[in-house]
């Protein structure tokens, strides 16, 4: 009974992992795709332990039976170890199956936050993002997010750092379900980025080269002083200075000014300036402009005429720092 749970239990196992592991390599990064592939990952570990301790006995034999038993073992082995070389080291023919992969086709559009940062969905109205500092800095940042009522269900949120002069320094926190692909499911509504964050979009063409539309934009090269990350700006020595992004946006508020039952207002983005050299502050993130027509071109607009329930997305955004020890 037990030898049919394991052959069966193994073979839709196999199965299952074979989907959704093709899945993992050919789209976009899916959290449930890769909660059933770790699940049923670790099903297929303990059935092949089982399958292992009903076998010893063959396994034994193969070891110790005659001489031609044992250099198949043996060569079985230098098999599986060369192949484990290969794909740890990026070797044909690893390299070219990597490079046909999902993330290797669109990593220029796929964003990934700083493993120094991160955020903590502290209930359905409050979240709390914090950025500490790397080698060389000694300046922690943490930004409080509190949803108003309006935001049900939360709206799109991206949040960065950049400079005064409005380039791209760093990607704080992007929704996940908007970090991998330029088009999108929000909620259950296909859409672009570029059109739900649009002021974000536009600022990581710098970083990414890569227009909305997908476009290689030559003319968006950093400068030679321009680093795409905060070390230097969370070093209170250097003086650091940048300005702290928040851009929000809820699908289907449409109005009068903005009839779109689809996108409906435009995004917010709200901005505080930090500076690390000024010690522990807190600093409190005020609306500042709109994303209305940044979608083409990603320019501010400062008037808020026609917008009125966009506003009470976000009841409070207060960013603090504070000096850690080196």
């Amino acid at each position: 009974m037990l030898r049919h749970w394991v052959n069966f239990g193994l073979l839709f196992s196999f199965f299952t992992l074979a989907v959704t592991g093709l899945l993992a390599y050919l789209l976009p990064f899916s959290i449930s795709t890769t909660r059933i592939h770790l699940v049923f990952g670790l099903l297929t570990v303990v059935l092949v332990l089982a399958h292992v301790v009903v076998r010893v006995p063959y396994f034994k034999s193969r070891l110790q039976g005659a001489k031609a038993s044992r250099m198949t073992v043996g060569l079985i082995a230098a098999a599986w170890l060369a192949l484990l070389a290969v794909s740890l080291w990026g070797l044909w023919p690893a390299q070219p199956v990597m490079a046909a992969s999902y993330e290797s086709r669109h990593k220029r559009e796929i964003v990934r936050s700083s493993p120094l940062a991160g955020l903590v969905d502290l209930d359905g109205e409050n979240r709390l993002m914090a950025r500490r500092p790397g080698e060389g800095a000694d300046t922690a940042v943490s930004l409080w997010l509190r949803f108003g009522e309006q935001a049900e269900p939360p709206p799109a949120v991206a949040i960065w750092a950049e400079t005064p002069t409005g380039s791209l320094i760093e990607t704080l926190y992007l929704d996940n379900e908007l970090a991998f692909s330029e088009d999108v499911s929000w909620q259950g509504v296909e859409v672009r980025r570029h059109q739900l964050l649009p002021i974000w979009r536009h600022r990581y063409t710098l970083l990414s080269g890569v227009d909305p539309t997908g476009k290689v934009d030559a003319f968006t090269a950093a400068t030679p002083s321009h680093a795409f990350n905060l070390e230097q700006y969370l070093d209170s020595d250097k003086g650091g200075r940048f300005v702290l992004c928040v851009e929000v946006n809820a699908l289907g508020d449409a109005n009068e000014a903005y009839p779109d039952e689809t996108l409906g207002q435009p995004s917010l983005l709200y901005t505080a300036y930090v500076d690390a050299a000024e010690g522990p502050a807190y600093h409190l993130l005020e609306l500042t402009a709109h994303g209305g027509e940044a979608a083409k071109s990603g320019a501010l607009h400062y008037d808020f005429t026609g917008i009125d329930s966009a506003k009470r997305l976000i009841d409070l955004l207060l960013a603090h720092t504070e000096r850690i020890e080196r």
